[in-house]
């Protein structure tokens, strides 16, 4: 059997998994992408890039733009709704297939070279403890081809089969989601809508309606799935609600893993980036960032000296720390309601806003508005 040999071997072609490969290549380094063939590998996702995920790639995405939002419509469960607006965009809409696209062309431009597998049978590593060089890490293909490197970057996505192989299941509950598409013309009885969140339309989360030219993507999303039920029944009856018809197309539920302030960055050789890692914030189930910026600081304790798997966890200290404030902000957010919704609306969400379109986080928002009272 021959193995193809790579100096890193990338496993996932979303924006995770592109980040790194772009930022190795354009170092240098010969890079592989092993990926499902497209038709197989559909990843949901509600595809809004904040204004800081944007600012985080080294590409501009205006190519998959299809609409730029500065104001958010929000309301809890349909009441007391209001409309918050910003001096700037502060979520670029997109259609996930096509921002994954773009975002992996960007990397096979920039020299990185893509396989499609059928799907994982076994991760092998030798050499765990060498700094050197010497040790390698091994993919064997369901088909039985083997792919062979120095570094493993894992961002595979929340079901990630390489974690499984190598760490096993996560423990710890991970928030759901479930959305599909309205088409345009499906729009009779309601003018087209503007990005919305309807907070405790879904127990323990939001309704969400985010619009993308000729067709509005209708979600549900909850902060922690294990112990509030999320269902097609109930996003068809949001979206009858909201928008005068349940003719979803693309009905899809997904795990958003958001744990990954308490879940191995590595093992061994190879280091899990992206949902791989669980880094999506726990509030709104945003994961884009978490998965651009640790492609990103993978490469980089990839192309520095010293120990990777330590660079790359002090490359995402801050971020990791950020995710458990946040969860825990999550917490209190849900089961107050309507309390600190009604906190937004008396002004909270001026700062929230400037700071969303500045590319701030919610953490770094939170902080400029407190020093500057």
């Amino acid at each position: 059997m021959s193995t193809t040999e790579a100096e890193v071997l990338v496993v996932g072609a979303g924006p995770a998994g592109a980040a790194a490969a772009l930022d190795l290549a354009r170092a240098g380094v010969s890079v592989l992408m092993l990926d499902r063939p497209a038709q197989a590998r559909a990843k949901p996702c509600a595809g809004g890039v904040t204004i800081k995920a944007a600012q985080r790639l080294r590409f501009a995405i205006a190519p998959v733009v299809r609409e730029s939002v500065s104001a958010i419509t929000m309301s809890h469960r349909g009441r007391w709704v209001d409309r918050f607006e910003a001096a700037a965009p502060v979520c670029l809409m997109t259609h996930r297939p096509e921002l994954d696209a773009f975002c992996l062309t960007q990397a096979r431009q920039a020299g990185a070279a893509l396989e499609h597998i059928p799907g994982i049978a076994r991760v092998t590593q030798d050499g765990l403890h060498t700094a050197d060089g010497a040790g390698r890490v091994t993919l064997i293909a369901s088909d039985g081809q083997a792919f062979r490197g120095r570094w493993l970057i894992a961002a595979d996505g929340a079901h990630s089969p390489v974690r499984r192989l190598l760490l096993g299941q996560p423990d710890g509950a991970t928030a759901m989601a479930i959305e599909g598409l309205l088409p345009r013309e499906a729009l009779t009885d309601v003018a087209w809508p503007g990005m919305r969140f309807d907070y405790a339309s879904q127990a323990g989360g939001y309704g969400w309606l985010f619009p993308k030219g000729d067709h509005v993507n209708v979600g549900l999303y909850t902060h922690c799935g294990a112990t509030h039920g999320i269902s097609r029944e109930r996003l068809l009856a949001y979206s009858r609600a909201r928008l005068g018809s349940d003719a979803l197309e693309a009905v899809k539920g997904y795990p958003i893993p958001v744990r990954g302030d308490q879940q191995p960055l590595s093992a061994g050789r190879v280091l899990f980036a992206g949902d791989a890692a669980g880094l999506a914030e726990a509030l709104l189930g945003e994961g884009i960032y978490g998965a651009v910026f640790s492609g990103q600081m993978a490469a980089a304790a990839i192309l520095g000296a010293g120990d990777v798997a330590a660079s790359y966890q002090r490359n995402l200290q801050s971020w990791r720390r950020e995710l458990a404030v946040v969860r825990r902000l999550a917490r209190v957010y849900y089961r107050l309601l309507p309390v600190p919704y009604a906190l937004l609306r008396m002004g909270l969400h001026k700062p929230l806003m400037t700071g969303f379109a500045e590319g701030l986080t919610l953490v770094q928002s939170k902080r400029r508005w407190l020093t500057r009272q």
